[in-house]
């Protein structure tokens, strides 16, 4: 009788797990942020020969629009997504469109304010929310604790400096956070 409840036991255990760690992997959700939008790829994890073989076919087109691809990534899989921006937008712009993706997907929405210096630096400020006692996360507890802190510099840096994009850009980024500098221990 004991093996027989050992044995349900371990079956139904099994069916709970397997049903709870069931996720959608893939994110085809449109983010539309004013003029905006990103465009998501639903290819596997592009190395940075075939990011640049796409973006000399595909950075440009007819319709004066240009496209920066984002990564995000997540405890499961790493995607790159493509925004798509205004060729004349301002560099400030194009920061913010980035700025404000890679916080609503990568960081829950925390605040993120970006400023360009001297046409070549982004500061970033990582704030934390107006009411903190109603946040369920913020940047000092969840995302520059000792075991997150290196995953947050990296996922900012990477996706502030596009090292392929052609064009004026980003070439040097300090993060803040409470007007601190954040620095690898």
């Amino acid at each position: 009788m004991n093996k027989i409840a050992v044995s349900l036991l371990l079956i139904s255990t099994t069916l709970l797990v397997s049903a709870c760690t069931k996720e959608n992997l893939n994110s085809d959700s449109i983010i539309d942020v004013s003029s905006s939008k990103i465009i998501n790829s639903n290819e596997p994890y592009l190395e940075n020969e075939d990011i640049k073989a796409k973006d000399s076919n595909d950075s440009k087109n007819n319709s004066g629009t240009i496209k920066i691809p984002i990564n995000i990534m997540s405890k499961y899989s790493k995607d790159i997504e493509y925004l798509e921006v205004k060729e004349d937008s301002s560099l400030q712009e194009k920061l913010e469109l980035i700025i404000k993706t890679i916080s609503r997907e990568c960081f829950n929405g925390l605040p993120m304010k970006v400023t360009v210096y001297a046409k070549n630096t982004a500061i970033i400020e990582l704030k934390e929310p107006k009411d903190l006692s109603d946040s369920r996360v913020s940047w000092k507890t969840d995302y520059l604790n000792d075991v997150t802190k290196e995953y947050t510099i990296n996922t900012i840096i990477k996706n502030i400096i596009q090292e392929d994009y052609k064009g004026e850009w980003i070439e040097k980024v300090q993060l803040y956070y409470e007007n601190e500098l954040i620095q690898l221990d």
